[in-house]
């Protein structure tokens, strides 16, 4: 054996493919084969024990991983030099492979003197890869150069202006006040509140437009993040008096400004009757209690409800309704005037005239007056209510029940599908593709021996129909099983899909990942077979130019948006059409899965199909050949 010769090991699990490449390599004159292997295991082994320049190897074999290999050949060998050759051609695969220090990949169905060649390339520490891998595998480097910008402040005088715009619009009295304590803006409502004109409200302090007594109260306002509304007295340009609510807060911008809300609470004076008329006509008990939580007053539906004349409840303790419990009104810890008091309610035990009891809903709130804090008590008598709640909590549980179920049986249902198409595909790679591989490989050989012209063109068109079913082949294992999907990336598989629909249309896309979780397994199953059905609605019906596609993280759940600028179509009347499955099935799918599906077209305005599915685990889901989820992709577009 010369100085100059190569050798190599061959390592495929497929008889015929395996035979076809060690016929090809002793057909060369630089190229000596010294083993061959039919697993990852014997790969590995045959390597050590033949130190050979290159080792020739199916991606895709039992007993290992192809990764896992390749580390193991470069440890233990390290002047061997790994060529992959696989039935798949697909992105994250290569990418595996490079990663870990392959120097070339090769699709099957690869002429046999590019096959050659790398090896020989190999054997000189050279990289060999097809210009549509390489160019594919570059791609996510153009995308990300595409998508670099730079991200402009636009905070400034035009924000400002907007905030004031914005304030000029609020339903009450506004004032901006400067850093020195003077009025710089006043919208609408605060001049007509104060009577002034916009010229002579400014520079005027917040404290000039109160009454003496609340000049402190005021300035405590100024300067502040927030402060809670408090009951003061607003002083006209005439000298006249009106009741009103102050609050005060901080406004963003360049400089320090404080901003001062007012309301007029004059028209409430006016409303105190329309307040008693509405305790009368209320549908549920209403008892006005004050300080010292005695009854002040009582309407005609607390005495149907108690039992008791209302004559009789006037100056008596709330505690006669509804007695023996913590009603919590905190009267004194609301008579607090820098706060104002916040209403809650509560399920206690209301008390009749005749000692019988039911459970009520009891919502206390404040109410500030002349004659300080009182507090209305709304009660309702809950007994139905709590019925029915008991009634709905328990067909609730046995929805729930059903819920699990359904959702055991999509998961077992989406896993057994995946699982029947991932089979297919096995047996595509495994079988069919193997031995097309191998008969091309078998017809080169037999062409270079052919000297007549006639019969090299008809052993090349021969050659073309082998490649094109190969191709065909590697996009029916897609198809079934995207690699993508395999390695938990829902964004990489829809990519894939995409470009495939892209080559063979021209409908240009552009793809959105705005997920922030991974979803589980079967999840992203359905979410793909879903989308799937309808990009191919888009290729086959919809004429379009252009399709995008979003994924977004939506109430724990993926929502998932398909635009295209097609024909559009009436839904009413093609979903009514004998043969037009796809978009119920787009719908059942996402029902099925706990979700929804909403779809919208008109003719000559395009097609919107929009579907929600949740991103909870699917309970007993089995495991499955789909693999671990991997971090999202961020926005593409080719």
């Amino acid at each position: 054996m010369g100085d100059n010769r190569i050798d190599v090991v061959v390592a495929d699990d497929d008889p015929a493919v395996r035979e076809a490449l060690a016929d090809l390599i002793d057909s060369h004159p630089d190229l000596e084969l010294v083993g061959l292997a039919i697993n990852h295991e014997q790969a590995v082994r045959a390597a050590v024990d033949h130190r050979p320049q290159v080792v020739v190897m199916d991606v895709h074999m039992p007993r290992g991983d192809a990764p896992s290999s390749v580390r193991a050949i470069r440890d233990q060998v390290p002047g061997a030099r790994v060529v992959a050759l696989s039935a798949h051609g697909d992105r994250e695969t290569v990418l595996d492979m490079l990663a870990v220090g392959a120097h070339g990949y090769l699709v099957k169905g690869t002429p046999a003197e590019e096959i050659l060649e790398a090896i020989v390339r190999a054997s000189r520490d050279q990289f060999s890869m097809s210009a549509e891998l390489l160019a594919d595998c570059a791609e996510p480097l153009r995308r990300a150069e595409r998508a670099s910008w730079r991200f402009e402040d636009l905070v400034g005088n035009r924000l400002e202006e907007s905030y004031l715009e914005l304030l000029g619009q609020a339903p009450c009295g506004v004032l901006v006040v400067g850093s020195r304590g003077r009025v710089e803006y006043a919208n609408a409502h605060a001049r007509h509140m104060f009577g002034y004109g916009s010229a002579e409200l400014r520079d005027k302090r917040l404290r000039d437009l109160v009454p003496e007594r609340y000049h402190t109260a005021s300035e405590q306002l100024i300067g502040r993040v927030f402060t809670a509304p408090s009951a003061m007295t607003g002083r006209r340009r005439d000298g006249t008096e009106f009741p009103a609510q102050f609050s005060g807060g901080h406004l963003q911008g360049r400089q320090p400004r404080g901003v001062v809300f007012i309301a007029d609470l004059g028209p409430l004076r006016a409303a105190e009757s329309r307040f008693r008329q509405l305790i009368e006509s209320s549908p549920d008990a209403m008892v006005i209690v004050d300080e010292q939580g005695r009854i002040q007053a009582a309407n005609n539906r607390t005495e149907a409800l108690f039992g008791y004349d209302r004559d009789h409840l006037i100056g008596r303790a709330v505690e006669a309704l509804l007695p023996d419990q913590p009603l919590t009104i905190s009267l004194r810890e609301w008579d607090d005037s820098a706060e104002e008091p916040l209403g809650h309610s509560m399920e206690l035990v209301g008390r009749r005239s005749d000692t019988k009891q039911f459970p009520a809903d009891v919502s206390i709130s404040p109410l500030r007056t002349e004659e300080g804090l009182l507090t209305v008590l709304t009660i309702r008598d809950i007994t139905e209510v709590q019925r029915a709640q008991f009634v709905l909590e328990r067909s609730l549980e046995l929805l729930e029940v059903t819920d699990r179920d359904r959702q055991a049986l999509l998961s077992h249902l989406v896993h057994a599908q995946e699982a029947e198409r991932g089979r297919i595909a096995a047996d595509i790679h495994d079988d069919t593709i193997q031995v097309i591989t191998a008969a091309s490989l078998r017809l080169q050989q037999l062409r270079r021996r052919l000297r007549d012209p006639e019969e090299q063109r008809v052993m090349d068109k021969l050659d073309e129909t082998l490649k094109l079913s190969l191709s065909r082949l590697r996009q029916l294992i897609f198809d079934l099983r995207p690699s993508s999907l395999e390695h938990g990336c829902l964004a990489g598989a829809l990519r894939g899909l995409l470009e495939q629909i892209r080559t063979e249309t021209g409908i240009t896309y552009r793809l959105e990942d705005r997920l922030t979780t991974s979803p589980p397994a079967e999840t992203m199953a359905l979410i793909y077979r879903t989308a799937q059905e309808a990009l191919m609605n888009v290729r086959k019906h919809a004429h379009a130019k252009t399709v995008h596609v979003q994924l977004l993280g939506l109430d724990d759940g993926c929502l998932v948006r398909i635009v295209d600028d097609g024909e559009g179509y009436n839904p009413l009347e093609v979903e009514s059409r004998p043969g037009h499955l796809g978009l119920s099935l787009i719908q059942e799918r996402a029902q099925i899965a706990g979700g929804w599906c909403r779809i919208e077209s008109e003719p000559g305005s395009g097609t919107t199909v929009e579907f929600w599915v949740p991103l909870g685990d699917a309970p007993g889901a089995p495991p499955g050949p789909l693999g671990s989820p991997e971090p999202p992709e961020g926005d593409t577009q080719p």
